[in-house]
């Protein structure tokens, strides 16, 4: 959809797409994004889009020791079932199957606590350069006064988190902020819900968003 008045977007470029959560251990990273959720957003922590594991076994060829990543694996299977496996990739020109595979579990909203709570307690996860385990949950929201609860009007697009909890949590974040220019009020609503934000806010990656000429597409420039 084309812009029909200016807005301001937080969002990485494409080179990075992900961002470190702050907080360290599971739980805390998960308190920090229900809080930023509840207090600045219109979503429902206990619904999320989507909700689904992905576990990795060991790159082998490449020198990692499959146990502790097997041993992971078999934990969740025997928690949450087989799920769907399948090779990470394939050799070209050949197309052989790579030894090394992802398992997929599709969760439903009733298993969110069960598995943070699974991810809490199995913490520290082995160092793999993939997983070896990984959820991910995705929420698509609007944004709130965190005093009065009210939603920011004229919001054109859905702001959302695609949320990593793993070894080494992070997330892909998009605020759309709808504001026609980097104005006073702007920064006042920035600096409320800078402390309930779950990760580094840098405002370097702020972009305004407008309509090109032709009203085609959207053209985005520095603050």
């Amino acid at each position: 959809m084309v812009a029909q008045r200016p807005y301001i977007i937080y969002k990485l470029p494409i080179s990075r797409t992900t961002q470190a959560l702050i907080g360290g251990r599971i739980e805390k990273v998960w308190k920090n994004v229900e809080n930023f959720l509840t207090t600045c957003t219109t979503a429902d922590v206990k619904k999320p889009n989507s909700i689904y594991m992905v576990g990795y076994t060991a790159a082998e060829e490449h020198g990692e020791q499959p146990e502790l990543a097997d041993e992971v694996l078999e934990g969740v299977r025997k928690v949450f079932g087989d799920g769907t496996t399948e090779p990470l990739g394939y050799l070209y020109p050949e197309n052989v199957p790579l030894k090394q595979t992802k398992t997929e579990w599709k969760l439903i909203n009733k298993d969110l606590p069960r598995v943070i709570e699974y991810m809490i307690k199995e913490q520290p996860f082995p160092k793999y350069n993939l997983g070896p385990i990984e959820l991910i949950i995705s929420y698509d929201f609007k944004l709130i006064d965190p005093d009065t609860k009210n939603e920011l009007p004229n919001q054109q697009y859905i702001s959302s988190f695609l949320i990593w909890i793993t070894r080494n949590s992070c997330v892909s974040a998009s605020l759309c902020f709808p504001f026609n220019e980097p104005n006073q009020e702007f920064w006042n609503y920035v600096n409320s819900i800078k402390p309930y934000i779950p990760f580094k806010f840098d405002s370097k990656h702020l972009r305004l968003g407008r309509s090109n000429r032709k009203g085609a597409s959207n053209m985005f420039s520095k603050l």
